[in-house]
């Protein structure tokens, strides 16, 4: 690998743990009021990982069943080696409403 390869994936790796660290703490802030308390709920399930010296960060996905969402994980650390753990989370979303 040479060296512009080496920087380049640092600087994916630092842009994507960043970015992860920045999603989690507009979900856990419920910014655009996304995620509901009460009323017409769903419950969906969400990726957390850990960086070695890092935060927690979130995954923009959301799935469905815990098994995706596990599936998920899994092939994220086998992507990314920097990530020392993930951890499945659920949250609470409003359901659309239906169109008439």
């Amino acid at each position: 690998m040479d060296s512009l390869e080496k920087a380049s994936e640092i600087f994916s790796n630092t842009v994507f743990q960043k970015t992860c660290e920045l999603y989690k703490s507009m979900l856990d802030k419920n910014f655009g009021q996304r995620f509901c308390i009460n009323g017409h709920c769903k419950t969906i399930f969400m990726v957390e990982i850990k960086f070695y010296r890092f935060n927690w960060g979130a995954t923009p996905k959301i799935f469905y069943s815990e098994g995706e969402a596990e599936k998920e994980a899994e092939a994220l650390k086998l992507k990314y080696p920097f990530i020392s753990k993930c951890r499945i989370i659920t949250r609470r979303m409003e359901e659309e409403k239906k169109k008439n």
